[in-house]
Order: structure tokens, then C-alpha cells, then sequence
């Protein structure tokens, strides 16, 4: 799987783009809340987001076979990733903090992968792989522990979120969209995995 993120692919200027060490951002915001949008301001920021989003795809276009309307599909994608931060933050101080004595680093990325089609398999015309955009979070700590939620959004827009481990390998689906409980029950399997890693 082709895969491009990090520094030609980094977040907007804001608060869930910087390497998280210490307290949440927000210290009024609970892991409960995600930072739910008004209709108004998700038409805002999708305004805001497109010269970024141009950006963005004309630089993949050099790794990947994208096209210019991928844009919109951006667009749709930081806007709901937007809307994530307010729940996956905190939760991933809340694990550094409690479970690795605050020496994780968490940190916020975009990037985008070839996967393989959901249609390939049906239809001898559909491409074998589609161009995924995604945003990441993720936490890392010890030597090459660490884990990542992982909110996509592939050709169709169709959203998946997932959690995965780096050193393990541990997967787990999460679903869109995201709930906390669902979130903290992957976090949970996917932090066991890596602890028990070899």
C-alpha cells in the first residue's frame, strides 16, 4: 500500500496539529464532547479549508492518481476531523497520562494511500486500488510503540475510522460515526497489543 503523509501533508494552523505532551488544549472540553459543528460553521470552514485543499492535491498528484475534484472530498474530511478533535485529544492524553507516566507523544497528521478497491472484486472494470485520504492521530512512546486513530474517507465518500498499532500490528474497526465508548474500547485493545508486543 502506497501511503503519503507528514511534512508534505500537515494540518492547518491549529490546535490539534501540534505534538501533545501535556494537558488538553481545551481543559473544559471532556472526552464526551466532540466539537460539534453548526451547519453554518461547517460551511465556513469548508470555504476556508479549499486553497489547502488545492494545495494538498496538487502535490499528491505527484505520488498518486488523483484528480482535481478530490478537493471536495477533502474538504468533507478535515471538516469531520474537525469535529473528532474534541473526542480523541483528551482521550489520548487521558492514556499518556494514566497509563505511560505522560512520556508519550501524541501528535496530529494528514496523509493520503492507495488501497485496494471495494469494487474490484465485483466488477473486472473497476480500478484495483482507489486514492484514501486520512487524517491521524496518534500517540508514540518506548523505542517503536505507539498507536493511531485513523479517520478516512475513500473515492465514494465513504468515512471509516480504525485504531492500529505500530509495533503490533493490532487493528480494530471503529465505526462512523465514532462514538466514545467505541473509541476507548479499541484504544484499549490496540494499547495491550502493543504492550505485549514482541
Amino acid at each position: 500500500m502506497s501511503n503519503m503523509s507528514d511534512g508534505d501533508f500537515e494540518t492547518p494552523d491549529d490546535t490539534s496539529q501540534t505534538s501533545h505532551t501535556g494537558q488538553t488544549d481545551n481543559p473544559a472540553q471532556t472526552p464526551n464532547q466532540a466539537n460539534t459543528l453548526t451547519w453554518i460553521e461547517r460551511a465556513r470552514r469548508m470555504v476556508a479549508y479549499r486553497p489547502e485543499a488545492a494545495d494538498f492535491i496538487r502535490r499528491a498528484s505527484e505520488y498518486f492518481p488523483v484528480k482535481p475534484e478530490h478537493a471536495k472530498l477533502l474538504l468533507q474530511l478535515w471538516v469531520e476531523a474537525d469535529t473528532l478533535d474534541g473526542m480523541i485529544l483528551p482521550l489520548l492524553q487521558e492514556m499518556n497520562a494514566e497509563l505511560l507516566d505522560g512520556l508519550g507523544v501524541s501528535d496530529t497528521h494528514r496523509g493520503a494511500s492507495l488501497q485496494p478497491s471495494a469494487y474490484a472484486a465485483f466488477s473486472g472494470d473497476a480500478p484495483a486500488e482507489e486514492v484514501v485520504y486520512e487524517c491521524y492521530w496518534t500517540l508514540n512512546w518506548g523505542m517503536s510503540n505507539g498507536l493511531a486513530v485513523i479517520l478516512s474517507l475513500n473515492e465514494d465518500g465513504v468515512f471509516h475510522v480504525r485504531a492500529r498499532g505500530d509495533a503490533s500490528g493490532e487493528e480494530q474497526r471503529i465505526g462512523h460515526p465514532a462514538t466514545v465508548a467505541a473509541l476507548q474500547n479499541a484504544l484499549v485493545a490496540v494499547y495491550v497489543a502493543e504492550q505485549i508486543a514482541i
